[in-house]
This record gives structure tokens, C-alpha cells and sequence, in this order.
């Protein structure tokens, strides 16, 4: 079981591969989590509501499956085929949007 959605780092969880369907159309952790989602930290200033949430992630969330920890500081848009792992953070002090660009991330800081 899962707690229901509060945020729109949960939403994003469950948009995640983080999560599948099960055939009885229950939406479960996927095996490979063990039982714990991963950590998301949005910036509540950029990502508080879905609007802000769909602008960064107009083509589908990142891949989370691997992913224990992925934070968003600042305006980005990710480009399909982002995949994190491990420990993720993205930092863009910039006003304007920077682009996450298709690839594995792991265990890193990305700045823009």
C-alpha cells in the first residue's frame, strides 16, 4: 500500500515507473523499490501545483525505478529518456527553464 497523493512530488512518484498497474489494476510499488518510494523534493515555489509540475515534465516523468532521492531546484523541462539512480539533484538558479536531456543520471548534481 501507498499513502494517497498530497503533493505534487507524489503525483510525480506515481506517474514514475517507481510504480506499476498489477493485472487487478492496483497501483503498487514496483518490486525492485523493496517496499520504499523514492524521496522527491520539488521546489514548492516552480512545482507546488500540477500546472508546474506537467511544464517540466511535458513528455512523461523520469524514470525513478533506481532512484532513492531525486531533487528539483529551479525551472527545468526534462526531455523523454531521463532515467536517475541513486541520489539525483538538479539546481538551475537561473530565471529561465534549462533542459535535462535524454540520459542516465546517477548519483550527481546537474547544474545549469
Amino acid at each position: 500500500r501507498f499513502a494517497p497523493v498530497k503533493t505534487t512530488a507524489d503525483l510525480l512518484a506515481l506517474r514514475s515507473d517507481a510504480y506499476i498497474v498489477t493485472p487487478e489494476e492496483r497501483l503498487e510499488l514496483a518490486q525492485e523499490r523493496n517496499g520504499s518510494p523514492p524521496e522527491i523534493v520539488l521546489d514548492a515555489s516552480r512545482y507546488k501545483l500540477v500546472s508546474g509540475l506537467d511544464a517540466a515534465f511535458p513528455e512523461g516523468v523520469p524514470s525513478l525505478r533506481a532512484c532513492r532521492r531525486m531533487e528539483v531546484r529551479g525551472p527545468w523541462v526534462f526531455e523523454p529518456g531521463v532515467v536517475c539512480e541513486g541520489e539525483v539533484v538538479f539546481v538551475n538558479e537561473a530565471n529561465t527553464p534549462a533542459t535535462v536531456r535524454r540520459g542516465t543520471y546517477r548519483d550527481e548534481t546537474v547544474r545549469a
